[in-house]
């Protein structure tokens, strides 16, 4: 296949290793009533997205399993703005979206920031820009040193390798980009940070993703279109026998039985709309959690496992006492930084041009190339502390200085304090550290997008009813609410305000338009970080793996503390985020509970 200048990202591209086939092939498995479904399944995977249809696909695997998949979305109908790369983030705020939002947050300026999250089979896979990077080897190595055995980088990486066919560059782009061994390009942006020292690691993927390099996203490469959860995971295994999937119902309780051994799953509750009846299905061997971070402890909580005070708060008599549940919400929060530069062609050249636009997809269309074969995004900067500011002793006294529970909620439990003291001791030392990213800067026609890697705020997700199990759930990710964040992206505004001025870009006339040049001070720049942070959609921690007297919601094997017959295998499970985009590690972290249930 040919690729043209303009489309950098479709020259590192990858599958998800499993053949395609048509939905039409999967009809008698895609159930379209309640009249078609079995009485009980041996595995009932609530969420239909990236990780529900890995774990139902794995599971699959073995024919004399029956499952079933509860989405409470629909199929795509492979709209454009789905399928080809240069729409990629489109399906933001149409049906295919939750369109949800954060609770008001006075940290930021009382604003109450959006919050993508995929309703649709193959949930945010059909909504974020398709970046498919893993973190370094010491953000996963963190998720072990709070406990968790079998959770280091050793321990994932054949689980990353497992989730995806890897397609390297042509031989035009390794000739154009030296992009395979060391990519020491001549594009303005990167040869303005490598002028800065930033160094270039030979590859990223291999967990030493601090530095610059080109990011795989996740596309097909014969077809340049979007390789999504529905037409990697979900279509390859839609033939096989054992495996159904009901769309357009929502989960709305779990239903337990006391037994000998303490509370069991034996059913799921769901509906299609708030005028019908309930159904349940019965468990045969387990429930599987993979309704993302904002609604799986909403649907514990709703069910009685969590926290009790919050549960006596909400009328739900408590089936197990978790108080971590929902607890420990965090997300990556961005910052753009915006510079007028007189650059002859930019992507908005295909919003704000219609004849450059209309050649674009004609080109698209008959030779798979040029702009719409590209996702954007294709060079990533994820930046140590060191390597953006002279601060990092002064950040690192900051840290050191407080107290784990000063910014927590005041109703935290104090299990879950204990949890987030050892999570605040390990981001502290990785203030210091040259082997972690605590910022990313993405670039794009002009803008620096600055996104926080390693938060220290964290927040929580509560049931906005229990009388109204389709209410949005109460979730607020406290951003910004600790000062080190603050504190960090202040740095990184002055460290992308020293980029675009390097003589690479000087040569460009920048002009900056926000927050602009007037905004100096520090003071002045919290204000503006507090009045215009946003997330980059990427919610995780509030089921997270660890034990049950430091907060933990699940053990090392995915079972809900206290209870059986339960498991979450969704990103609410990482106990801290990684220096990278979700999406690679949700389909690893999966693709581990899939092993794990498959071994149980």
């Amino acid at each position: 296949m040919h690729f043209t200048g303009t489309a950098c990202i479709t020259r590192l591209i990858l599958g998800l290793g499993l053949p395609a086939l048509a939905l039409s092939g999967s009809s008698a498995q895609v159930l379209t009533s309640e009249a078609q479904l079995h009485s009980s399944y041996d595995y009932v995977i609530i969420g239909g997205g990236v990780s529900g249809l890995t774990v139902a696909n794995r599971l699959s695997e073995n024919p004399e399993n029956s499952i079933l998949v509860i989405e409470a979305g629909d199929f795509d109908q492979d709209e454009d703005y789905i399928i080809i790369p240069g729409l990629a983030g489109g399906a933001i705020g149409t049906k295919y979206d939750w369109n949800l939002t954060y609770v008001p947050n006075p940290d930021a300026a009382g604003r109450a920031p959006s919050i993508p999250q995929g309703k649709a089979v193959g949930g945010s896979s059909l909504l974020n820009r398709m970046v498919f990077d893993r973190g370094s080897r010491a953000d996963y190595d963190r998720w072990r040193a709070l406990g968790n055995r079998g959770w280091g980088w050793k321990d994932l990486l054949p689980f990353f390798k497992k989730s995806e066919t890897f397609t390297p560059p042509t031989d035009e782009i390794i000739a154009e980009w030296n992009a395979t061994y060391d990519p020491s390009v001549h594009e303005h942006f990167i040869s303005a940070l490598t002028g800065l020292g930033i160094r270039i690691p030979k590859d990223a993927a291999s967990g030493d993703a601090v530095g610059l390099y080109f990011s795989p996203h996740n596309q097909d490469p014969v077809t340049a279109t979007r390789s999504d959860a529905r037409r990697g995971y979900w279509e390859a295994a839609s033939h096989r026998p054992g495996l159904s999937l009901l769309a357009g119902r929502t989960a709305t309780r779990l239903i337990t039985k006391l037994t000998p051994k303490g509370p069991k799953v034996i059913g799921v509750e769901f509906v299609s709309s708030k005028c019908k009846s309930p159904t349940v299905v019965k468990v045969g061997k387990e429930a599987i959690l993979a309704a993302g971070a904002l609604h799986t402890p909403q649907l514990l909580q709703l069910s009685g496992i969590g926290d009790p005070a919050i549960l006596a708060a909400l009328n739900i008599s408590t089936v197990a006492k978790v108080p971590g549940v929902g607890r420990n919400l965090h997300d990556h929060v961005y910052v753009p930084v915006v510079f007028n530069f007189d650059f002859p062609l930019t992507a908005a050249n295909l919003t704000s041009n219609a004849t450059f636009a209309a050649e674009a997809l004609h080109l698209y269309n008959t030779q798979k190339t040029g702009p719409y074969a590209d996702a954007t995004g294709d060079f990533l900067a994820f930046l140590s502390t060191d390597s953006f500011t002279s601060q990092t002793d002064t950040l690192h006294k900051l840290a050191n200085s407080q107290h784990p529970s000063t910014y927590l909620d005041a109703d935290t439990p104090p299990s879950v304090k204990r949890g987030y003291a050892a999570q605040h001791k390990l981001l502290t030392a990785g203030l210091a550290a040259t082997n972690q990213a605590q910022v990313e800067v993405l670039w794009a026609d002009g803008t620096f997008v600055i996104g926080l890697q390693h938060p220290f705020s964290r927040g929580s997700v509560r049931p906005a009813s229990s009388t109204d199990p389709l209410a949005a759930p109460l979730a607020d990710a406290a951003f910004l609410r600790n000062p080190i964040d603050v504190a960090i992206l202040i740095e990184a505004i002055k460290f992308a305000r020293t980029v675009a001025h390097t003589p690479e870009l000087a040569a460009f006339n920048p002009v900056e338009l926000v927050p602009g040049a007037a905004v100096a001070s520090d003071t002045e720049l919290e204000t503006y970080i507090r009045g215009a942070a946003e997330s980059l959609f990427h919610p995780s921690g509030t089921c997270a793996v660890g034990k049950l007297e430091d907060g933990g919601v699940v053990d090392a094997e995915f079972r809900v503390h206290g209870v059986r017959g339960l498991r979450v295998v969704d990103a609410s499970v990482f106990p801290v985020l990684p220096a990278a985009h979700i999406q690679s590690s949700v389909y690893a972290v999966a693709e581990m509970a899939a092993e794990a249930i498959k071994s149980s």
